[in-house]
């Protein structure tokens, strides 16, 4: 029985699929899922705020090598405090020496990349819904590689 890392079963086989420049979208219970078969689309939420977008990116990037990450306008200005919580936890990931690059873009454009960006040629891989409540709760990861 696995004991650290990622326990879910889905999650952890969606890792470890995952290639160069795949990206893995976590987010707050009202965003909507994708409606095709090219995401895959995990629904973790349990409460209220259980689990918090926090909570489950901080477990995935103990087994994801990540290079990027994508995060909408809008949580800076409206959601301070989970831009902050981001912050907090990709100052730790080491991508080869070299800093986590952060791309942030309107989050209508963020939107349409996780609802249609793999029926438009882009590696949007893995959708995860969490019980957050805080609005624009949302990041993408972009997997990198650790060579």
């Amino acid at each position: 029985m696995k004991t650290e890392g990622i326990l879910n079963n889905e999650i952890s086989k969606l890792v470890a699929e995952m290639g160069h420049g795949d990206m893995l979208v976590i987010t707050d219970r009202g965003f909507p899922f994708p409606r095709h078969e090219h995401t895959k689309c995990i629904d973790l939420s349990i409460g209220v705020n259980l689990p918090k977008v926090k909570d489950v990116t901080e477990v995935i990037l103990t087994e994801l090598e990540i290079e990027e990450v994508i995060i909408a306008d809008e949580t800076k200005e409206i959601s301070p405090e989970t831009y902050k919580e981001f912050q907090e936890v990709l100052a730790p990931i080491d991508n080869k020496g070299n800093e986590i690059r952060e791309k942030n873009i309107p989050h209508p454009e963020f939107k349409d990349l996780v609802l249609n960006g793999a029926l438009n040629g882009k590696e949007v891989k893995g959708f995860v819904k969490t019980g957050e409540f805080t609005p624009y709760a949302n990041i993408i990861l972009i997997s990198g590689v650790n060579f």
